[in-house]
């Protein structure tokens, strides 16, 4: 690692905000990042995705869209019988 602040990073996912976007990202405590969310927002919504290192270790580092977890607190377990 060099002396550098930031590395390249890039993102994939199924939307915009990662279709293969490189962004500069700050290493944390001397190492990558290993998980990051990013935010946009368009036409007064704001949307948020997150991704997760990939296993790669040659920059640009690429990093995956993570499934949102769609769990309801409130609702009741889907367990069948």
């Amino acid at each position: 690692m060099s002396d550098t602040t930031t590395y390249e990073a890039i993102f994939y996912g199924p939307n915009v905000i990662a279709a293969g976007t490189p962004r500069k990202l700050e290493y944390v405590n001397g190492e990558y990042q290993q998980e990051v969310v990013l935010e946009e927002t368009e036409d007064g919504s704001t949307v948020r995705r997150s991704f997760r290192i990939g296993h790669e270790t040659e920059e640009p580092i690429p990093y995956r869209f993570v499934e949102e977890d769609t769990e309801d607190p409130q609702g009741e377990a889907d367990i069948p019988n």
